[in-house]
Formats: structure tokens, sequence, C-alpha cells
């Protein structure tokens, strides 16, 4: 008794083809293809790579630079009083 797979798979293949309108391979293909570049995306929009992580990255840069703009006005500020003391000596 032999049992062979691509007989019996072979008439639901053909009905597949049939509604799809095109070959089981070129359907499976694509198929893999757009599953592929789903999951690529998704990485892009969610990975560690992702957009929400740029956005959160520009945020502290614009943190960063009030901070900075902030330090360098204090430090002006000390300088300028110990010009003054210096002076005063």
């Amino acid at each position: 008794m032999k049992i062979a797979f691509e007989e019996d798979i072979k008439p639901i293949i053909v009905k597949l083809e049939e509604i799809l309108g095109l070959s089981f391979k070129v359907f499976l293909s694509t198929a893999l293809i757009v599953m592929a570049l789903g999951i690529y995306i998704a990485n892009l929009l969610f990975g560690n790579h992702s957009l929400q992580v740029l956005e959160e990255l520009k945020q502290e840069e614009k943190t960063l630079t009030q901070e900075i703009e902030t330090l360098k006005n204090n430090n002006a500020k000390l300088h300028k009083e110990y010009l003054e003391w210096m002076d005063a000596q």
C-alpha cells in the first residue's frame, strides 16, 4: 500500500488555483514576500530603530539643548561675578 501525498493534495491545489486565478506557486511566493515585507515594516515602526525611538531622541536633544543654554547663562553670570570680585581685590 503506497500513500502518495501529491495525489491526495493535487485536487485541493487545482481548486485553489481556480479560485485564485493564478498558480499556487506564484500565490505562495507572493504571500511569503508580502509577509516578509510586513515584518520588515513592523520592525521599522516598532523595533529598536523605530520612528518612536527617533522621536524620543529628538525630544531628548531639545531638552539637552535647553539645559546647555541654561548652563551657559549661569556660567556667564558666575564668570561676571568672578571678574567683579577679582577687580574688587
